[in-house]
């Protein structure tokens, strides 16, 4: 599955907030095997230069009769930085091991998004434990993935990453120790021994090491990811009721330019339809642009910019409420604000002074592309002073709003 059919899906299935999560987790990975294959290369140029050392000793033995073996001094070229190999195989394996734990972290935000949804834990009080009991509240997800997940705690090389980054990160360096057997002509790269409030961990080697923690993570993420492709294949999820995409517009322009000039709307607003009778307690709302019935087509998502929304009655024009944000931030499509639904909370009653403040006065920020419009220009024809425009479904690749 691409990386667009994953994201159309949690779309579809109103989990998209979850993709952002999955693009952390990747990336991380990525990043980690771009140090797992530099970790490599050192090391083999290591072990190659020690070997060869090493024959070189016997061959000066058997040649002069004395062969003298003396300690490598190697060094890395790091970025133009020349930095001792002790060094360089220190740093490197801190890194894989940093990104692997920052890893499960992302991956928790994954879990916890795209299958809690409405009832996700909030996000300062997420981590892969809390996720994993959480799961105990959630029946409907079952099978070899979602038991394998509530094992990983217990597994030794999550305990391993975990308290390695945690000694290091609270208590004291851990250094990687590196040797050449003069007998054998053999290295050896390793981690040594350490161990956190009685867990021991024995020595292991480097790309040992290493290695067991990166395909750990990938396939976690891999086996997560066909789990809810399977799972979303079959079923909605049970906690998105409150959400919804892409408010509808409505605007009046006064003439034909401002309008050309999408400036200077004497009317405007954003608005859901609804039954009056069942208004929701409250409204997370997304925008969304969807294209991928197009050969180039995507999926991109924004926070909701509205500062208020109306709540119109279902086949009338009649404004019956309105919803304003559960926050006081002030967002723009475009912005650097995690993406998220945004929840709006609504109002029935008392609501008209304002109703007709947000319609008839100040700026507006029309986003074209992002929902239906309801576009209203006066005219001077005679048998008629308003013209409808039907732009409902005109959509640009560009996709920029308008002020």
């Amino acid at each position: 599955m691409t990386n667009i059919e994953l994201l159309k899906l949690l779309k579809e299935k109103k989990v998209a907030d979850a993709f952002q999560y999955y693009q952390a987790c990747s990336y991380k990975l990525y990043l980690a095997q771009v140090s797992c294959e530099a970790l490599d290369k050192v090391i083999n140029d290591f072990e190659t230069n020690g070997a060869n050392a090493v024959k070189q000793v016997f061959q000066d033995a058997l040649r002069t009769g004395t062969g003298s073996y003396k300690p490598m001094r190697e060094t890395v070229d790091f970025c133009g930085i020349e930095i001792p190999f002790s060094t360089a195989t220190t740093k490197l394996t801190m890194e894989v091991m940093s990104l692997l734990h920052n890893f499960f972290d992302g991956f928790a935000q994954w879990i916890n998004s795209s299958l809690f949804a409405e009832k996700a834990l909030p996000i300062g009080k997420v981590s892969l434990t809390r996720v994993i009991r959480e799961l105990d509240n959630y029946p409907e997800y079952v099978g070899q993935f979602i038991a394998d997940l509530k094992d990983v705690p217990n597994k030794d090389i999550y305990k391993y990453i975990a308290d390695f980054n945690n000694i290091l990160k609270h208590r004291s360096q851990i250094h990687v120790s590196n040797k050449i057997n003069i007998f054998t002509a053999k290295g050896s790269v390793a981690i040594p021994d350490f161990s956190k409030d009685g867990q021991p961990h024995p020595q292991q080697e480097v790309i040992d090491a290493i290695h067991d923690g990166f395909d750990f993570c990938k396939k976690l993420l891999t086996d997560s990811t066909l789990f809810i492709k399977s799972y979303y294949a079959r079923n909605e999820n049970n906690y998105t009721e409150h959400r919804f995409y892409n408010p509808k517009q409505f605007l009046i322009f006064e003439s034909q330019d401002d309008y050309a000039n999408m400036k200077n709307p004497k009317n405007h607003y954003a608005y859901l339809e609804v039954d009056p009778s069942c208004v929701s307690s409250e409204y997370d709302i997304m925008v969304a642009l969807d294209t991928t019935d197009k050969e180039d087509g995507r999926v991109d998502l924004y926070n909701s910019p509205y500062p208020i929304i109306m709540l119109r009655e279902r086949g009338t024009s009649n404004i019956v409420g309105i919803l304003k944000p559960d926050d006081n931030e002030s967002l723009r499509a475009r912005d650097e604000h995690p993406l998220e639904y945004r929840k709006y909370l609504p109002t029935t009653a008392g609501y008209e002074i304002e109703m007709l403040k947000a319609v008839c006065e100040g700026e507006y920020k029309f986003y074209p592309f992002l929902g239906d419009c309801e576009i209203y220009i006066r005219t001077e024809e005679k048998n008629s002073s308003e013209k409808t425009l039907d732009v409902n479904n005109d959509i640009s690749t560009d996709n920029q709003e308008s002020e």
